[in-house]
């Protein structure tokens, strides 16, 4: 899809990677910091006329009244983390999201995560996407959705139009006995079909999750199969780059391995008509005929209903891979997610109704779901299916242009490619341009130059992180804030986030330390499916740092950051890299569990190191190539088929983003006395960093040999 072709994450466009900061690096941390806000150049102010528009100011007003909190973004911060519930609780009436119940108490349980937000309320997805369609609604008659793809011409859905096709949809799953007790799946592309598809599921209140079709169908069996879907929608293929790709195949395979599929709902999309009722068991219906099941008896939409869930209702699930094991199915909560949203789109990005969002994703990034949330704010939404660069690097500006886009989503490979070759401020009108959205990973300083001068001079860059753990961000934009250079403006309201130094547990200005977040907040998953009683996995996935000396219910997120002062206690923000094992090719997040086990297959291969290793210098500076050690069976010298075998394991097994970078051959694989691979140490010796903890090796020699490498690395 849209990315594959650049080896990049299917969520990006073209290639991400950390910057390199602008100071001399300090004795403690490696690292350049920054020594204050001054040193970091300032390239956009918010005109004072347009901060008056935005949600943010109204919203900073409306706390102001009566509570005593000054009118710096900083001092807001302050309040919103300091008075949580009533921040929460002041934000869900502001952004006008339709619910039912008493929103007293705001949550209830102190330490994560035995935290509940609003258990005494209830609400429905897409009812409150689907608001602005309802018969005499303002924006009724709007454009909603724009489906852009290589495989046909544009569709497009106004907000009336996406409520019919919606209720379509929920009676046709409703007649399948569908109900909120149950999940559906998309293995499709970014179009607007899968947005109908999600919206009529949740109407239902059933559990909505999906991948994309550039993923091999054992690793989306392995993400599914955790949450027993009961129908699948999914497409025949995709075009990227003019190029065909049927996934028959596939799809095929995959529905072989999930016995909880009722029903198999195909998009037509590029005429690979294959997959039949008799090769599946008599699941399959076409998109087409499953939305006229659904439809009434003159042929129109029937009525739709809404099904309310309690706030903490599994929603959305994603998938992000530990180091050991299965992927790990990450669930998000049906009010969390709206709030979430609602803050990060309408306040921190100023996304208002009728503005137009394009983010080049698929459905296998948690920017899809972020991306689709606009509807809420009564912006419509761009999906893009295929090869954004194509047939030319500047094509993704041609769409801003004729799309009249107000909010473009990015990554900063792609950013990246075009610093010397594409000038949108010369040959494109972005006049309806107002925020520029990147992620995947941080921007380098050349990125945020080349965005205000080449192309456009008045735009909010909103470099932006979080991820798949939270469905949503950490630090992002503000319309109220100056962007500068290599800084992310700030941290999100209602998040306690800050740099930890993991010696002493406080928090640092103008060092590197542990992003953690120090309270409860609303985007934290609310469980893992196929977790136990206890919780034990998604404690060990986030909490695990109060066991290595940290601070009990803090929120080890498992990257380095620093906070710079520019925005006072709250950023501006930079992010360094990731303190754990956890993969980011282009911005793609790999578990390293899932690289051991397609790796493992070639028939050469008897054990297995990974590492993401930092490229330092030519176009990808700053992006994570994944590197593979390998143990080859005695007497096996690793060759170019050798290579070819596990590269091709891992692009079949999992995807494009799985495939090592680099493979070198190793007479031995580390591990600890308590049998755990040491990524971490490997990783910093290549890095030029010694290992601590050499004691704790089953064998101490174990690093030699990965010493000597890095000496030539």
């Amino acid at each position: 899809m849209l990315a594959t072709a650049f080896g990049l994450a299917p969520s990006a466009l073209i290639v991400e990677g950390p910057r390199s900061l602008l100071h001399p690096p300090s004795t403690r941390s490696g690292v350049a910091l920054s020594a204050d806000a001054g040193a970091r150049k300032l390239l956009w102010e918010p005109k004072p006329e347009v901060m008056e528009q935005t949600a943010m100011r109204r919203f900073q007003q409306v706390v102001r009244g009566g509570r005593g909190v000054e009118g710096s973004y900083d001092e807001l911060w302050k309040w919103s983390v300091e008075n949580s519930d009533a921040f929460w609780t002041t934000l869900l009436d502001f952004v006008q999201i339709e619910y039912s119940g008493s929103t007293t108490p705001a949550k209830v349980g102190t330490l994560m995560p035995d935290v509940t937000y609003f258990p005494n309320v209830e609400v429905n997805f897409a009812e409150n996407l689907l608001k602005h369609g309802a018969p005499g609604a303002p924006l009724a008659d709007a454009e909603a959705v724009v489906s852009v793809s290589e495989a046909r011409d544009d569709v497009r859905w106004t907000f009336s139009e996406l409520r019919d096709d919606a209720a379509r949809v929920q009676a046709a799953l409703e007649a399948l006995g569908v109900s909120s007790s149950d999940a559906c799946g998309a293995y499709m592309s970014n179009v607007g079909e899968t947005v109908v598809a999600m919206l009529g599921a949740t109407s239902l209140g059933a559990t909505w999750t999906s991948c994309s079709p550039d993923f091999g169908a054992q690793a989306v069996a392995d993400r599914f199969g955790q949450v027993a879907p009961k129908v699948l929608f999914t497409c025949d293929g995709f075009v990227s780059a003019g190029k065909t790709t049927s996934i028959v195949d596939k799809v095929e395979e995959l529905v072989a391995k999930l016995p909880s599929l009722e029903r198999v709902v195909v998009l037509g999309m590029t005429g690979h008509d294959e997959v039949s009722c008799d090769s599946l068991g008599g699941l399959v219906v076409s998109w087409e005929d499953f939305l006229a099941s659904g439809s009434a008896a003159d042929g129109g939409a029937p009525p739709i209903h809404f099904t309310r869930v309690p706030f903490a209702h599994p929603q959305f699930v994603l998938y992000s891979s530990g180091t050991t094991g299965m992927p790990k199915s990450i669930a998000h909560g049906c009010g969390n997610m709206l709030l979430q949203h609602a803050k990060e789109l309408m306040l921190h990005s100023d996304l208002r109704a009728g503005d137009k969002m394009l983010f080049y994703t698929t459905c296998g990034w948690m920017m899809w779901n972020w991306m689709v949330s606009s509807l809420f704010a009564g912006a419509a939404i761009v999906c893009f299916d295929g090869f954004a660069a194509y047939p030319k690097l500047s094509s993704p500006w041609d769409l801003v242009e004729r799309e009249r886009v107000t909010h473009m989503g990015t990554s900063p490979r792609f950013l990246q490619a075009g610093r010397k070759r594409v000038k949108p401020i010369e040959d494109n009108d972005l006049s309806a341009l107002r925020v520029v959205l990147s992620t995947g990973s941080p921007l380098m300083p050349e990125d945020f130059e080349y965005v205000y001068s080449r192309v456009k001079e008045d735009v909010m860059l909103a470099s932006i992180s979080g991820g798949t753990d939270i469905c949503s961000c950490f630090a992002l934009g503000n319309p109220l804030l100056p962007v500068r250079v290599g800084e992310l403006q700030a941290f999100g309201l209602g998040l306690d986030a800050c740099a930890l130094d993991r010696d002493t547990n406080e928090a640092l200005v103008g060092e590197r330390g542990e992003l953690v977040c120090r309270a409860p907040f609303l985007a934290a998953p609310v469980c893992f499916f196929g977790d136990d009683e206890h919780k034990s996995k998604y404690r060990g996935a986030y909490f695990e740092g109060a066991d290595e000396g940290g601070v009990e219910g803090y929120w080890y997120h498992g990257d380095f950051v620093e906070l710079t002062g520019s925005a006072g206690s709250c950023g501006g923000v930079v992010i360094h890299g990731r303190s754990d094992t956890t993969l980011k090719p282009g911005g793609v997040r790999i578990g390293t569990a899932e690289v051991y086990r397609f790796a493992e297959t070639a028939q050469a291969v008897e054990d297995s190191l990974v590492i993401g290793d930092q490229i330092k210098t030519g176009k990808r500076a700053g992006d994570v190539r994944i590197v593979l050690f390998v143990k080859l069976k005695d007497g096996v010298e690793l060759d170019a088929q050798i290579e070819a075998d596990i590269r091709l394991a891992c692009k079949t097994g999992g995807s494009d983003a799985h495939v090592p970078a680099l493979i070198r051959q190793v007479q031995t694989i580390p591990y600890t006395r308590s049998g755990k691979k040491v990524e971490v140490a490997v990783r910093d010796l290549m890095a030029g960093l010694e290992p601590k903890n050499v004691g704790a090796l089953q064998d101490p020699t174990a690093f030699d040999e990965y010493r000597a490498m890095a000496a030539d690395w």
